[in-house]
C-alpha cells in the first residue's frame, strides 16, 4: 500500500511560491542584479527562467505525487530538490546582496531540510525493493560515474591551467566573482556524490537505488540550466553559444534516457505491487 506523506508538501509548496516570486522579480526588475557583471547578470537571468519554467513546475507536480506515495514522484521530486539546493547555494553566496536575499535563504533552508526530512522518515526503507530485479543497475551506475568524470574534466580544463600559472580563470574574472561557485560545489560535494551513487548502484546497495536516479535527474537538470544560461547569454551578450547549447542539450536527452530506464522498471514494479 502506498504511504502518504504530507510533510513533503509542507516544505515544497512554500519553496515553489518563493521561487516564482524571486524568479519573476529578478527577470522583470532589472535593478535586482544591477551590481553584477554583464556575464553574471545574463547567467542569473537564465537561471531565473529555468527556475520559473522548469524547476518550480517540476517540484510542484512531483511533490503532490510524492506526497501520495508515488515512487516515481519521489524520485523526480528528490532530483528536482537536490538541483534546487545547488542553485540556491549559488544565489545565496555568489550574488551581491539584494532585496531578495532573505527569500533565497528561506528557499535554500527549506530545500535542504526537505531532503533531510525525507531520508529521516524513510531511514528503514529498502529502496532496492522498489525496483524489479532486472533493473539495469550496472549500465546506469557506469553512466552516472562517467557523467561525473566528464564534468570534472571540463571544470579542471578551466581551473587547473590557471592554478599552475598562478592566474585567475577568465570565467571568474568575467563574472566578477572571488571563485567559481559551480566548481566549488561540484568538486566538493555533487560530483563525489554522483560517483558514490553510481558505485552503490553497481554494487546493488539499497541506498544506491534511491540516490542514483535523482542524481541522474540532477545531471539532466544541470545541463538544462546551462542551456538556459547559454541562450540568455547569447541574447544579452551577442555571443555565439550555439555549440555548448547543442552539447548540453544532447547531454540532457542522454541523462533523461537513463533516468527513464530506471523509472520504467520502477513503474512496472509499483503497478504490479499495487494490482
Amino acid at each position: 500500500m502506498k504511504q502518504t506523506d504530507k510533510g513533503i508538501l509542507f516544505f515544497t509548496v512554500p519553496v515553489v511560491i518563493l521561487m516564482v516570486i524571486t524568479s519573476c522579480f529578478g527577470i522583470l526588475h532589472s535593478a535586482t542584479y544591477a551590481k553584477e557583471t554583464s556575464a553574471w547578470y545574463a547567467q542569473t537571468i537564465g537561471q531565473d527562467f529555468s527556475n520559473l519554467f522548469v524547476v518550480a513546475p517540476l517540484l510542484f507536480f512531483s511533490s503532490f505525487l510524492a506526497s501520495k506515495g508515488s515512487r516515481v514522484g519521489i524520485l523526480i521530486w528528490l532530483g528536482a530538490m537536490i538541483t534546487n539546493i545547488y542553485s540556491f547555494v549559488i544565489y545565496c553566496f555568489a550574488l551581491h546582496f539584494n532585496s531578495l536575499f532573505l527569500f533565497y535563504c528561506v528557499i535554500l533552508g527549506l530545500s535542504i531540510y526537505s531532503v533531510l526530512y525525507f531520508f529521516y522518515r524513510n531511514i528503514k526503507v529498502s529502496f532496492k525493493s522498489w525496483f524489479k530485479k532486472v533493473v539495469p543497475a550496472k549500465s546506469v551506475g557506469i553512466f552516472l560515474i562517467m557523467i561525473a568524470l566528464v564534468f570534472a574534466m571540463a571544470w579542471l580544463a578551466d581551473a587547473l591551467p590557471a592554478i599552475l600559472t598562478d592566474k585567475t580563470p577568465e570565467s571568474i574574472t568575467k563574472s566578477g566573482l572571488l571563485s567559481n561557485p559551480v566548481h566549488a560545489l561540484d568538486f566538493s560535494f555533487y560530483l563525489p556524490l554522483m560517483i558514490l551513487a553510481g558505485v552503490l548502484l553497481i554494487k546493488k546497495r539499497s541506498i544506491g537505488y534511491i540516490l542514483a536516479p535523482p542524481m541522474i535527474l540532477f545531471a539532466a537538470m544541470t545541463a538544462m540550466n546551462i542551456v538556459s544560461l547559454m541562450i540568455v547569454s547569447m541574447w544579452f551578450l551577442k555571443v555565439n553559444t550555439l555549440p555548448p547549447i547543442i552539447i548540453f542539450s544532447g547531454l540532457t536527452l542522454t541523462c533523461l534516457f537513463f533516468f527513464s530506464a530506471m523509472l520504467r522498471q520502477l513503474e512496472e514494479e509499483e503497478q504490479r505491487t499495487l494490482s
